[in-house]
């Protein structure tokens, strides 16, 4: 019986230009024919993933937004969700802007009519401003944390801000030092319209406590009666590591953060020299062992 492979989107099923080669297209359709699950498990919203879903003709469930949401993959409607309590996205968004930057706040687009409200007066980098028009994501823009009430604190599935790595790196440190307690805190390289992975432009991004893509992923998976010894991981990066970790099988990429790599069972190709699709192709050939085969052999 086959099982489940999540898969990660950007630097893992995606190519450098944020595409679904041909080689990963039928790596996916293989293994449905195969009869294993493919859940798409990314830090994008639905609406940021919606190209790329509708790429390998995915009508199942995403886990979208870091883990915070389940999606439906089709429509983008909200099945389950992880939202950050709303005095504490007040706190998080003003401290943000005391150290200059804009504060980004990712809202459930089930709810609300926008994706993103955007509060401060601080310039926007150029990959911010390009990610929004690529995806055509609405958005709203506030100049203060006071306006910003008028919109709403509610629904908010992550708070962060974007910036160069040597200023988010600080900033990122005395988040975690004041808020580490109750909430979850990263920050990494950012896709931009020139670089997949590596830029130094990077984002800061903060979910709730137990937001991650596993959280969403053994929902999935209990929910469809799926063992925990046949859950299959694919990705490259940090919020990737648990999922990594837990799952029966961990596969990183050969572009995955070296946190990453550590904890993977085994490491796939480069992003960009269909990896994902080699890994498939060593999964379904008996090369990458599983579990649930050598107990039935």
């Amino acid at each position: 019986m086959p099982g489940l492979i999540a898969v990660d989107l950007d630097g893992t099923l995606l190519d450098g230009r944020g595409s679904v080669s041909s080689a990963n297209r039928r790596a996916v359709d293989r293994l449905r024919e195969a009869g294993w699950t493919v859940l798409p498990a990314t830090g994008r919203s639905w609406r940021e993933s919606r190209r790329s879903l509708e790429a390998i003709g995915h009508d199942g469930v995403a886990v979208t937004a870091g883990g915070s949401v389940l999606s439906d993959g089709r429509t983008g409607e909200t099945l389950d969700r992880l939202t950050l309590e709303t005095g504490l996205v007040h706190q998080l968004a003003e401290a943000l802007i005391g150290h200059g930057l804009v504060a980004h706040l990712l809202r459930d687009h089930h709810a609300v009519e926008h994706d993103y409200c955007l509060i401060g007066t601080g310039h926007l980098d150029a990959a911010t401003v390009w990610w929004l028009e690529h995806h055509a994501v609405p958005v709203r823009r506030v100049d203060s944390v006071e306006a910003s009430l008028e919109v709403g604190h509610d629904h908010v599935l992550r708070v962060g801000a974007i910036d160069r790595a040597d200023r988010l790196e600080p900033v990122c440190l005395t988040m975690r030092q004041r808020f580490g307690d109750r909430a979850s805190i990263q920050a990494w390289s950012a896709v931009t319209a020139e670089q997949a992975v590596g830029s130094r432009t990077h984002l800061l991004e903060i979910y709730a406590l137990e937001s991650d893509k596993w959280t969403m992923i053994e929902r999935v998976r209990t929910a469809r009666g799926i063992g925990a010894d046949r859950v299959v991981a694919v990705g490259d990066g940090l919020n990737d590591l648990r999922m990594i970790q837990r799952a029966a099988v961990g596969v990183a990429m050969a572009n995955a953060d070296v946190r990453l790599l550590e904890h993977a069972d085994h490491v796939a190709p480069h992003h960009a020299e269909d990896g994902f699709a080699d890994a498939v192709a060593r999964l379904l050939d008996g090369s990458i062992p599983l579990p649930w085969r050598s107990a039935t052999a």
